[in-house]
């Protein structure tokens, strides 16, 4: 294959992923919208907006992390390049089998700073931490706040582990020769091993925040539907369960895109007991539907906010990225 031809094959590679992304997405955020226009709304356009940006602030923390796990791999990224990888690349979760997460993150970030094994294996690395502080945080506050929902707290538990044992470092390696992450890049392989114990207090710290921005990310949205919710401070560890379980358990069924179906089910579940309260609220009053209804269209309205969301910074970071040269020189 001469080189021409293979620039040319790699361009038609990288459409057809960006096409297959776009219908997927677009499919999802058809299907939520049909189903969230059935229901009449007092819309609050700036707690929709507060929704949007609070969706978009809870994966910074993530970014960062991804950021210096890259350094710590001995990489040089610029930090435009790297929170520009991570964030378009959320846009590849709605494609079934969340691999091509993977892919386009590793692909828009690698190059003379950057190499693509070491991408790979520290978008690994990442997800694997997001997920095991996110289970935590659903096992423990599920086990203390809402007993009558163990069993979730025992999936959270189940995902904790296996999100959280690869992280170990001796554990780390096994499983990117698994999945074949470096292959037999012999020169990344010596720089994984500079993931060590040090890299967790910092992914801890982070992801935590990152999970405290999504449970408020639950009640703008609640609060955008026109849903007086009650005083925040009563109910944010609610918002930080419910959402933390939703999207941990969403993640672990590899063939749903982006959670759908069982992200929806988990927040209809713990939402009811707590929409079932506020509803009563005279300021509720005009709200025309029962707490289970009203706890799948919230569900319905997270799906839609964040999409267009990710759409909004995809289309600002790919604009970005016509004027800034720093991610790959």
């Amino acid at each position: 294959m001469t080189p021409k031809t293979k620039k040319y094959a790699v361009a038609a590679v990288k459409w057809t992923l960006t096409l297959l992304v776009f219908v997927f997405l677009g499919r999802e955020l058809v299907r939520s919208s049909d189903e969230f226009r059935r229901y009449e709304w007092n819309l609050q356009y700036g707690w929709l907006a507060a929704a949007a940006l609070l969706y978009l602030a809870a994966y910074f923390p993530s970014s960062c992390f991804w950021h210096y796990v890259l350094r710590a791999l001995g990489q040089r990224p610029t930090f435009f390049a790297s929170v520009r990888s991570f964030y378009l690349s959320q846009l590849g979760k709605y494609v079934p089998g969340k691999a091509m997460v993977i892919v386009i993150r590793s692909a828009l970030v690698s190059g003379p700073r950057v190499r693509a094994s070491l991408a790979a294996a520290g978008v690994f690395y990442e997800t694997f931490t997001m997920m095991a502080v996110g289970a935590f945080i659903s096992a423990l506050l599920v086990l203390l706040k809402y007993g009558e929902h163990w069993k979730f707290s025992l999936l959270a538990l189940g995902v904790m582990a296996a999100s959280g044992i690869p992280l170990l470092p001796p554990v780390f390696r096994r499983v990117l020769k698994i999945f074949r992450a470096a292959k037999d890049d012999a020169a990344a392989w010596e720089k994984i091993d500079r993931l060590s114990w040090k890299t967790l207090p910092a992914g801890f710290l982070l992801m935590s925040l990152l999970w405290v921005l999504f449970g408020l990310f639950l009640w703008a949205s609640v609060r955008g539907l026109g849903v007086e919710t009650g005083p925040l401070a009563e109910h944010a560890v609610l918002f930080v369960t419910v959402t933390a379980t939703a999207m941990v358990l969403g993640f672990a069924v590899p063939i749903s895109p982006g959670g759908l179906g069982v992200r929806e089910a988990i927040l209809a579940a713990l939402l009811v007991p707590y929409f079932s309260t506020i509803l009563s609220y005279p300021e509720n009053a005009a709200i025309g539907l029962d707490a289970k209804t009203l706890a799948l269209v919230v569900s319905l309205a997270q799906r839609v906010i964040s999409i267009l969301a990710e759409l909004a910074a995809g289309a600002l970071f790919c604009g970005a990225g016509f004027f800034c040269k720093a991610e790959k020189e």
